[in-house]
């Protein structure tokens, strides 16, 4: 009888540790998606983000993007356990495109559609990682890539942003000059 209740006191002790240290070690929470907000705890207490400047930077490859084009997104700076990364447009809190071609350690993750988000696989050291992200079919207008990363589980930064990239588009310049095409085109057949 004894033994019984020491193994169903070491049993309870290790529930509530587990549950005292939530961490998600393999991947962000779906709950993540719009807040960006981890949910870590520590001993049952939450942990609030960094209010310093983030030691992390999110540089893409490239200032402009086209429908259905692929960009890379460098993550910058000291080594790292965990992050979630998004492109939305600017303002806006839903992700748009898809992420491929995961790294060592990461993997591509569902917020609103398959593969919209990018994420840790598991809390192994990341550093200076390159990430592959495919625009929609059609333009969405100036987007930034968004990512909340930690560092430890204890200590995240929130929304740390991309400089913005703009969506390529037809101007009107570049309308009229199509039109012109053409119309010299026809003009010259017919002579």
């Amino acid at each position: 009888m004894a033994v019984s209740r020491v193994v169903g006191a070491v049993f309870f002790l290790a529930v509530a540790l587990f549950a005292g240290c939530e961490g998600f070690g393999s991947g962000a929470p779906t709950s993540a998606c719009t807040t960006m907000q981890p949910g870590h705890l520590n001993n049952g207490t939450s942990v609030a983000a960094q209010n310093s400047t983030s030691p992390y930077s999110i540089v893409p490859g490239t200032s402009s993007y086209t429908a259905g084009g692929t960009v890379s997104v460098q993550i910058l700076g000291p080594v790292f356990q965990g992050f979630l990364l998004q492109a939305r447009q600017t303002g806006m809190t839903t992700p748009v495109g898809t992420f491929s071609n995961a790294p060592n350690n990461t993997k591509t993750t569902m917020c609103t559609a398959a593969d919209s988000s990018m994420t840790h696989d598991n809390t192994n050291a990341k550093e200076n990682i390159t990430l592959t992200w495919t625009a929609p079919s059609t333009t969405m207008g100036n987007i930034e890539f968004v990512a909340t990363i930690a560092d430890v589980k204890t200590t995240y930064w929130m929304n740390v942003k991309s400089s913005e990239i703009s969506g390529a588009t037809i101007t009107r310049a570049t309308a009229y000059v199509i039109l012109f095409s053409l119309i010299s085109t026809v003009y010259c057949l017919q002579a």
